[in-house]
């Protein structure tokens, strides 16, 4: 019996050697991973069940980063942008629940589609944010981490 009934050897070929362009992708900009897998997972296995999949694989990536960098770690910031995101990214997650698949489909695409304009609108106004003002952005940045995928550009800005 195969272990993913519902998908074809074919399709599991792709999803791997779509996770790995995308992991060599995001390794070299910085981002990307967030964007492009749904692209080849939502057709195969639903919208609803994404968000999960690229939570569970960007942890992964995350922490390998965390530790490749770690001598370039803004602990201060990060622990402020844990503090403040990880309560919003649980609400995020947990709307995420309450959605049918098509309203997560819209919501995946949705996001994927405002993120790269939306990141460089910030990016060109050039500024830092101050203590109060990224812990108010953290907050909404977890809601959007949460219960969508690619919300992870939006942090480069």
């Amino acid at each position: 019996m195969p272990l993913f009934p519902d998908v074809s050897v074919t399709e599991l070929v792709l999803i791997v050697l779509l996770a790995a362009f995308s992991a060599v992708t995001g390794g070299v900009a910085g981002y990307g991973t967030g964007a492009l897998m749904p692209l080849v997972l939502v057709p195969m296995v639903g919208a609803a069940p994404v968000v999960p999949i690229i939570a569970i694989s960007a942890m992964f990536t995350n922490t390998a980063r965390v530790i490749a960098f770690h001598h370039r770690l803004d602990r201060r910031r990060a622990l402020i942008a844990l503090i403040c995101a990880l309560p919003t990214c649980v609400l995020g997650a947990w709307l995420y629940t309450l959605l049918t698949g098509r309203g997560a489909a819209l919501v995946i695409g949705s996001t994927l589609i405002a993120t790269v304009p939306l990141r460089r609108i910030l990016k060109r106004r050039g500024h830092r944010l101050g203590e109060k003002a990224f812990a108010a952005s953290a907050a909404g940045w977890g809601v959007l981490v949460g219960g969508t995928t690619g919300a992870g550009v939006i942090l480069l800005a």
